[in-house]
């Protein structure tokens, strides 16, 4: 079941989305619910109450009461995984997404030619169809983790021990450099010789280090901080 939330204040903006929704999911055989909300203002409401929890937002960024981008940080404040999509009249806005990690950010004049295209690639994204995942030698076996549940990976000489979400950790023989050569093309950056981080889990980049949503702080090396606040903001397109 996908759960997901709409949020606009034209209410023909909502029901051409909810229609559509509708049918793309009957299309892909897939079960899902669809909630309307004409403001930002009940849906972070809902979020904050614990009364509502989604796993696709599409969410217009100019509303009266409550704007998308503020409703949007009140989500993130309780749902650090919700993949929200930007909607709005113009790009104006566009790189604010950045601040709340948005998925996509799609133009109204482009919704009935662009919405199906992102609406699939939110669903490949929320299925795991296009998943990447790092497999590797431990304890006499092969072992496999969806690249999303990593957080990051320490080297310490020959071994490299993966730190995943919820505070597990799992250590292997091997050198940090395949790892990356492995996972680079997935959203992991090298931000230190001795650490290799998922950029998609990252919330801040400071001088000299990074901050993980789950308040780890890793250290930046001063040569590859560019690359690091790159792949950062690359994460949250």
């Amino acid at each position: 079941m996908i759960r997901i939330a709409v949020c606009d204040d034209e209410s023909a903006v909502c029901e051409y989305l909810r229609a559509a929704i509708t049918h793309l999911l009957a299309q892909a055989d897939l079960d899902g619910s669809v909630a309307v909300f004409s403001d930002g203002e009940p849906l972070a409401a809902a979020y904050e109450a614990g009364a509502a929890r989604f796993d696709l937002i599409f969410l217009d960024i100019t509303m009266k009461t409550c704007d998308g981008l503020t409703a949007a940080k009140r989500v993130r404040e309780v749902d650090r995984d919700v993949m929200i999509v930007f909607i709005s009249a113009s790009g104006e806005y566009v790189f604010s997404g950045y601040e709340v990690r948005a998925f996509r950010y799609l133009l109204k004049p482009e919704l009935k030619n662009g919405f199906a295209g992102v609406f699939r690639d939110c669903v490949r994204e929320l299925t795991g169809a296009n998943e990447a995942a790092f497999s590797y030698q431990a304890g006499g076996e092969t072992r496999k983790i969806p690249a999303r549940e990593i957080l990051y990976f320490e080297s310490d000489r020959r071994k490299v021990t993966v730190h995943t979400a919820g505070g597990r950790t799992d250590s292997f023989y091997g050198k940090l450099d395949s790892v990356e050569e492995t996972l680079k093309k997935h959203d992991f950056v090298r931000c230190h010789q001795s650490f290799l981080v998922n950029a998609r889990r990252i919330s801040a980049v400071r001088a000299g280090s990074l901050t993980l949503f789950d308040g780890t702080a890793l250290p930046v090396s001063k040569h590859r901080a560019k690359e690091t606040n790159e792949a950062f903001l690359w994460a949250m397109r």
